[in-house]
C-alpha cells in the first residue's frame, strides 16, 4: 500500500547522522593462506585513500574496461568498479568467464585497459602461441618480437596490429596482482605493445605498491604511493604495510586482528621481500613457508617454484620431504590437473581441455 511521505521527510533526512571516513562500508571475507575466514573490515577511509592512491597510479583518460574478476574481490572493486565510475569509464561485465567470451566483450567493447590475474595473462598467452603455431608461423612471430623490444611502444603496436585486434585493437595496460608475474610472460606482451602493470597489496592492506605506466620494470612490484608506507621487518624482512588504506582490523576477531595489526599501526603481510637498488620492492616468499637447511641456509618454495616458472614449468610445488631435502613436483608444461584422480568422479583435465569445455 502506498502510503504518502510525512511533509517534515527532508528535515528529517537533513538531521539524520552522516558517515564519516572511520565508518565501516563493507566485510570481505577472506582466508588467504591462512585457511580459516576472517572478515576485514572496510571504512570509507580505507576505500577513498585507496582510490586517492589509484589517481596517482593511474592518472585519470578515457578507459573502457572489462571486468574479469568477481566483485567480491578488493582488487576489482577498486580498480574497475569504483575507480571506473568515478572517472567515468565504460565498464562492461562479462557473463561468463570462459576466455572466448573475454575476448569477444573486449572485442565489442574495445577495452583499452584489462585488471586480470597473472592465469588470464597466461591462458590468453598460451592461446596466442597456439594459434601463431597453428598457421606455421612461431619462426617469424619470434623474430618479430625480438625487433619489437627495442622499439618505441607505438611501432611495437604497429608490427603487431593483426594481433591486437583480436583483443578489440586498443588494448593499451593490463594492471595484474596477487600472483606471481614471470618476467618472461611480462615481456612477452610488452614486446606486442601491451604495457603491464604489477602491483602488490592484499585486502587488509590495499595498495601497499605498485609499478606505474612509465615504471613497469620486470620482477618488481614498486614502490609505495604515499600515504601509504611500507617497511621491512628489521628480524626477518617481513613486509610491513600502514596508512589509511590498511583495515582497521578483522570483523568480531581480537585474536586474528591483535597478531596481524601492531600497535602502531602496521599490518604484518606475511610475505617477505627487499628492495632492490632504486628502491623497488620484490616480493620474495612467505614467512611461513621458509625452509631452514642444516646449515642455517633459509630457502623459500616460491623461489624455486619462480625460477621453475621462468623456464617453462610454471605447474610446480616446491617442499621439504625430509630435513634437509628439498623436491619439485612438477606437471608437465600444458597440463593443469583441475580435480585430484577418484575425487567426485571426474579425472583430471588439461587446461585445453577446460578451455574447451
Amino acid at each position: 500500500v502506498y502510503k504518502r511521505q510525512p511533509p517534515d521527510w527532508e528535515s528529517r533526512l537533513d538531521g539524520w547522522p552522516r558517515a564519516g571516513r572511520s565508518d565501516l562500508v563493507e566485510i570481505i571475507y577472506t582466508s588467504g593462506t591462512t585457511g580459516q575466514p576472517k572478515g576485514v573490515q572496510l571504512t570509507h577511509d580505507t576505500f577513498l585513500s585507496t582510490l586517492e592512491v589509484a589517481l596517482v597510479i593511474m592518472p585519470p583518460r578515457h578507459h573502457r574496461l572489462v571486468g574479469i574478476l568477481p566483485l567480491s574481490h578488493l582488487f576489482e572493486q577498486a580498480m574497475v568498479l569504483y575507480y571506473g565510475t568515478m572517472i567515468g569509464a565504460e565498464i562492461v561485465y562479462v557473463r561468463s568467464r570462459m576466455p572466448r567470451t573475454i575476448l569477444a566483450a573486449m572485442r565489442e567493447l574495445r577495452a583499452t585497459t584489462l585488471v586480470a590475474p597473472t592465469q588470464f595473462l597466461q591462458l590468453f598467452w598460451s592461446a596466442l602461441t597456439r594459434e601463431v603455431d597453428r598457421q606455421g608461423k612461431r619462426t617469424a612471430f619470434d623474430r618479430l618480437r625480438r625487433i619489437a623490444r627495442h622499439l618505441p611502444v607505438r611501432l611495437r603496436r604497429v608490427l603487431f596490429r593483426s594481433v591486437l585486434a583480436q583483443f578489440g585493437g586498443e588494448l593499451t595496460m593490463v594492471g595484474t596482482s596477487a600472483a606471481y608475474l614471470p618476467p618472461e610472460l611480462q615481456q612477452d606482451w610488452e614486446d606486442l605493445g601491451i604495457k603491464i602493470v604489477q602491483g602488490y597489496g592484499s585486502t587488509e592492506a590495499g595498495f601497499a605498491t605498485c609499478n606505474t605506466e612509465l615504471d613497469h620494470p620486470t620482477g618488481v612490484v614498486g614502490r609505495a604511493t604515499p600515504p601509504v608506507r611500507v617497511r621491512l621487518a628489521p628480524k626477518d624482512s617481513e613486509i610491513l604495510v600502514a596508512g589509511p588504506t590498511v583495515s582497521p582490523g578483522y570483523w568480531m576477531d581480537p585474536e586474528a586482528t591483535a597478531a596481524a595489526f601492531d600497535e602502531e599501526g602496521w599490518y604484518h603481510t606475511g610475505d617477505i621481500g627487499r628492495f632492490d637498488e632504486e628502491g623497488r620492492l620484490v616480493l620474495t616468499g612467505r614467512k611461513k613457508n621458509i625452509i631452514v637447511l642444516p646449515n642455517g641456509l633459509n630457502v623459500f618454495p616460491e623461489d624455486i617454484e619462480s625460477m621453475l616458472a621462468d623456464h617453462g614449468l610454471d605447474q610446480a610445488v616446491v617442499l621439504e620431504t625430509a630435513p634437509g631435502r628439498i623436491e619439485a613436483v612438477v606437471m608437465p608444461p600444458g597440463t593443469m590437473p583441475i580435480l585430484a584422480e577418484g575425487r567426485g568422479g571426474q579425472e583430471p583435465r588439461s587446461a585445453e581441455a577446460e578451455e574447451q569445455a
